[in-house]
């Protein structure tokens, strides 16, 4: 008797379990499109600190064409829209994931580009005060070396 008691607990247990893993993965269109939002306004963040966003956008992109297909597929296949918005919101929370990564070697590379600005404007400056010491000696001695023949006469 104990033992049945016990059988019909688990089993209700599992029951229980089974069900809200269910509902812990199935989405709402509305769910959905908030995350692909926050995706977004993440993808944003990240190209405005230089980061290359390509890859990041194909893939927002790719969920919302998921998104698009699990809203026409609502009506007819429910269980095919809730895998198709259960994708969506896979790849938008990968998105949203990413992003930091891409905006840090966004900031990454416009520091090192800048490094590099810096050093090239140095040399160049250093070169143009070389050239205006150098210059005028260079410039007269090479126009001794080419009248070096020449005699002066009175006239």
């Amino acid at each position: 008797m104990h033992r049945r008691r016990a059988l019909v607990a688990a089993f209700i247990f599992l029951i229980l379990l089974l069900s809200s893993a269910q509902r812990a993965y199935s989405f709402s269109s509305s769910q959905v499109r908030q995350e692909i939002g926050q995706a977004y306004a993440s993808v944003l963040d990240a190209e405005q600190k230089g980061g290359n966003v390509t890859g990041l956008v194909s893939q927002l992109n790719e969920a919302i064409t998921l998104l698009n297909q699990g809203d026409a597929a609502n009506k007819t296949n429910p269980s095919l829209a809730q895998q198709l918005y259960s994708s969506a919101f896979s790849i938008a929370s990968n998105v949203i994931q990413l992003s930091p990564g891409v905006a840090s070697a966004g900031v990454a590379s416009r520091s090192l580009s800048l490094e590099i600005f810096a050093s090239e404007t140095a040399v160049l400056g250093i070169l143009a005060f070389l050239a205006y010491l150098l210059t005028p000696r260079v410039f007269w001695s090479a126009w001794v070396r080419a009248r070096r023949g020449w005699r002066v006469r009175k006239a």
